[in-house]
């Protein structure tokens, strides 16, 4: 016969199942709290390194004052390790430049090395004999929760290493898990166009929840690093790439509005604007319509206009508009994801052109409908014979001698994916601050890059870059309405085009 229950362990059981929850709830709300950690640490990442904080946040404790963190990042710090052999040097390593003058200079965990022709930041050896350093994570591994709530776990390291800290107590708990990510949108993951790593969590233990900070139809790679108060062996093997959901179609634009409406002519014009819509993925232009109803003799018909806008415009000037007629406007957000459009519902708007003075903004100045935008941008954007011309236009320098610009189709919307191929980048060296790129397919997504050549022939970076959508072209059937002049121009200068792109190098 089988021997009843203990009731003392039952009841035991029971307190355990209703004490659970409790525990949960009070983790989760210790993980609300860092957000406003990593908060903290904004500040100081922004101008030092992420390592290097995180060993002063080590070493000041939790409750640590700010003037003892900023003394710690002031300081000079010798990171651990050795600066490796001649022969180890990689080219970068042994260029003949003066980089850096002590370890604090130099990213990460590299240090500050002098040889036999410069002094440059390279990355340190012995650092696998060190016991004063945590060791570095392994097992890297995500688990989704929810639509947008991700889980990351990792292990300590390699047993056997000690994880010593160096603060006055002795606190063997005081290292900081450093986690960091890069991401790029589009429904394929290309690791070429990852972004550049960038803390995004900061956790005193070996685990992370990150709710709310990965963005929809995004790949992801993470990695995480363990800092003490001596510093860090460096960062965990980046994670497998991690996809998030499909985006979502935009949110339609908001709040249509109507401005500086005056005569031209005996033509109206008015200027329509509206307010950027919510988008999983970024947009990519806007469409506006306009149309009106036109009474004939035998029956109504109604005639329709659009225009494609640029992403970072949020205005259009309609022109041309008749006298004492009813429009019906309406813009449309395009996202495009992949070679695949993401098109949000028509937001919509009556005028009355009759009722236009409302709208005449008298006694004030108005705000005209360009782009005001400084770094990297597309100024403006045309057919050409079937084609699309778009004029690059960026700030100028003037420790910057020339500017290479470098440009790539990235995908077609009307092309299958068995058709889809990633065209080769070409590049072109210009002396101006803008440049116009020609022969452009329609309705394909193009990126583009501008490096400055300061003036002793050195790049000064990666560069910026800038993704746009070539549009503007009605296809072929716009081309065959040309008349028999305008395509004997065409093929003229689609011809001096054609040799004037014969000179430039293709990478």
């Amino acid at each position: 016969m089988p021997q009843a229950g203990n009731p003392t362990s039952a009841v035991a059981a029971k307190r355990r199942r209703r004490q659970q929850p409790v525990t949960l709830k009070k983790w989760w709300l210790w993980w609300l709290l860092l957000p406003g950690c990593l908060a903290s640490w904004t500040r100081y990442i922004e101008e030092y390194d992420s390592i290097r904080v995180a060993r002063c946040d080590a070493r000041c404790g939790e409750n640590y004052p700010d003037e003892c963190v900023e003394n710690c990042l002031a300081s000079n710090y010798t990171k651990p390790g050795y600066c490796p052999e001649r022969t180890s040097m990689t080219p970068f390593e042994a260029v003949c430049l003066v980089a850096c003058v002590d370890d604090s200079r130099c990213p990460d965990l590299a240090k500050c090395c002098s040889h036999d022709c410069g002094i440059t930041c390279m990355h340190p050896v012995g650092l696998d004999s060190r016991n004063d350093l945590p060791a570095v994570p392994e097992n890297l591994q995500i688990q989704q929760q929810k639509r947008n709530l991700v889980l990351l776990t990792w292990r300590n390291g390699r047993p056997g290493v000690s994880n010593v800290s160096v603060n006055e107590n002795n606190d063997d708990d005081a290292v900081r898990y450093l986690v960091e990510e890069r991401h790029l949108v589009g429904p394929r993951y290309l690791e070429s166009r990852l972004s550049s790593w960038t803390v995004c969590h900061v956790s005193t233990k070996p685990h992370a929840t990150l709710r709310g900070r990965l963005k929809t139809g995004h790949w992801y790679q993470f990695r995480v690093a363990a800092v003490n108060g001596n510093g860090s062996r460096g960062y965990s093997q980046p994670s497998r790439p991690f996809k998030t959901k499909e985006p979502r179609n935009p949110k339609e634009p908001q709040n249509l509005t109507l401005s500086n409406a005056r005569l031209v002519g005996g033509k109206l014009r008015i200027n329509l604007r509206w307010v950027k819509p919510a988008s999983d993925v970024p947009i990519s232009f806007y469409k506006v319509f306009w149309s009106r109803l036109i009474h004939g003799p035998t029956n109504d018909s109604i005639l329709v206009y659009h225009k494609t806008i640029l992403k970072d415009k949020t205005c259009y000037e309609l022109k041309n508009l008749e006298l004492k007629c009813q429009y019906f406007l309406q813009v449309q957000a395009v996202a495009v994801y992949g070679g695949r459009r993401l098109t949000s519902r028509k937001a919509s708007k009556v005028f009355n052109s009759t009722d236009y003075m409302a709208y005449a903004d008298v006694g004030r100045r108005s705000r005209r409908c360009e782009r005001t935008q400084a770094g990297l941008h597309v100024r403006r954007m045309n057919c050409q014979c079937g084609e699309v011309k778009a004029r690059l236009v960026w700030p100028t320098s003037g420790d910057v001698g020339t500017y290479n610009v470098t440009w790539q189709e990235e995908s077609c919307s009307r092309e299958k994916g068995s058709e889809r191929r990633r065209k080769s980048a070409a590049w072109k060296t210009v002396q101006t601050s803008y440049y116009d790129l020609r022969q452009l397919r329609n309705d394909c997504m193009y990126s583009a890059t501008v490096r400055n050549i300061l003036k002793n022939g050195e790049s000064d970076g990666h560069g910026t870059s800038i993704e746009f959508f070539a549009t503007g072209c009605q296809g072929d059937q716009k081309r065959q309405k040309y008349s028999r002049r305008k395509a004997r121009r065409c093929k003229s200068k689609s011809s001096r085009s054609r040799r004037q792109f014969s000179g430039l190098f293709v990478i």
